[in-house]
């Protein structure tokens, strides 16, 4: 008997659960994190020669633990209460020279360890432009840039989770550059060119694994390419619209056996956020969202050759329908210390089958270093016994001096 499965289900099984410079600007709905500012000379760079020892980079570690409880529909589903330390991340940044800044991240979730970003930014070619090679999240949208713990949120939307992926990170090479437009706006741009933009994921029974070859022509190259612009809207306000754009032209899958070549997908997104601060700045309030269209090959095509409850299936092609999703969201902050927010997010999977996912969120901020976040989400989908309650106490830590890429 065929049957279909989306192809979201292959690139992640995510659905179940720094700074080249100090910014010069303040987006709405920026992440706020202390930023290392440029060295006006190699004499106070921190760099060293191999006759010194002066070389002094800025570390710093982060701890994110995460208690919670879960209550899905599903009796065989897993529920109850969960301690996890969700990630332990340690990194390094420094001005290696007045054009060129590096950082690395390094991540541990106390099983295994992984370099998250690795890059050099130069900005040696003047204007407001930035080369940046190297491993780093990719440029889409305003979430994808960001680590999971920096987020407003306890998890990134369901519709990123589900398209794109939790964390996304390639290695390769991207161009950056802005302009300004009067007193008032402010466009960027940006293009990138990387070896694979699949999501990392475990290997799943019964779901095809999704390769790129390492060695591809020119043209099989993985991409990214964003445009966004902000402008003042009044003397306290901030508007922001964007598109972004991800694309992998050619990819295999492999399951049991059977194996499709020649696949290629592509998601496309355009942003919208708002943002204002009283007079004090300390009150604000953001809302925004962002609208996604996965195209290409979608949806795996599966054969379970009769016999639905052993994990023989294969691969018989894929459909081409595209899916659609969004997410938006409201966040109020009545000082700079406690903030409350809500995230509604929802997504079409394939095979006629939605989800969305409801997240209503409380942070205190003890300093920009500190901070505790109460959390309520509730996901609920057209498959039989898949919704599911979750009750969440997210704990986060930053020692040392911490950013990562700019998400504007």
């Amino acid at each position: 008997m065929p049957r279909s499965l989306p192809l979201l289900l292959v690139l992640s099984t995510c659905l179940d659960s720094a700074a080249a410079q100090a910014p010069a600007f303040t987006t709405p709905g920026m992440v706020q994190t202390p930023m290392m500012k440029p060295k006006e000379s190699t004499e106070d760079s921190g760099q060293s020669d191999r006759f010194s020892s002066v070389f002094n980079p800025a570390f710093s570690f982060i701890v994110d633990a995460v208690a919670d409880y879960v209550d899905p529909d599903d009796d065989a589903a897993e529920d109850g209460l969960a301690l996890e330390l969700r990630v332990l991340e340690i990194g390094a940044q420094s001005w290696v020279d007045p054009d060129a800044w590096a950082y690395f991240i390094g991540a541990t979730d106390g099983e295994t360890i992984a370099i998250e970003e690795a890059a050099v930014h130069y900005k040696g070619f003047g204007g407001n432009t930035t080369i940046r090679a190297g491993r780093f999240f990719v440029d889409f949208g305003k979430q994808m840039q960001t680590h999971v713990h920096e987020l407003r949120t306890l998890e990134r939307p369901l519709v990123l989770r589900t398209y794109l992926g939790d964390e996304v990170k390639g290695d390769g090479v991207q161009y950056d550059g802005w302009t300004g437009f009067g007193e008032a706006t402010v466009v960027r741009w940006s293009i990138g060119a990387f070896g694979s933009l699949l999501p990392e994921s475990e290997e799943e029974d019964g779901v095809p694994t999704v390769e790129v070859l390492n060695r591809k022509d020119a043209g099989d190259l993985n991409f990214t390419a964003r445009l966004t612009g902000f402008t003042d809207v009044s003397e306290n306000g901030v508007f922001q619209a964007g598109i972004s754009g991800r694309f992998i032209p050619d990819a295999a899958a492999e399951l049991n056996g059977s194996e499709v070549t020649g696949l290629d997908s592509s998601v496309f997104g355009l942003d919208l956020t708002y943002g204002w601060t009283s007079d004090d700045t300390r009150r604000a309030l953001t809302f925004g969202g962002e609208f996604l269209v996965n195209t290409g090959d979608t949806t795996a095509l599966l054969d379970d050759a009769g016999t639905p409850e052993v994990l023989d299936d294969t691969i018989t092609g894929f459909d081409d329908d595209a899916q659609n999703g969004w997410y938006a969201f409201a966040d109020w902050a009545w000082n700079q210390k406690h903030s409350v927010g809500l995230q509604y997010s929802m997504v079409e999977l394939g095979a006629d089958i939605d989800a969305s996912e409801f997240e209503l969120y409380y942070t205190r901020l003890f300093s920009e270093f500190h901070r505790l976040r109460l959390v309520g989400a509730q996901f609920d989908s057209d498959a039989l016994n898949s919704d599911s309650l979750r009750f969440a106490i997210q704990y986060t830590v930053v020692v040392g001096a911490h950013g990562h890429g700019i998400n504007w």
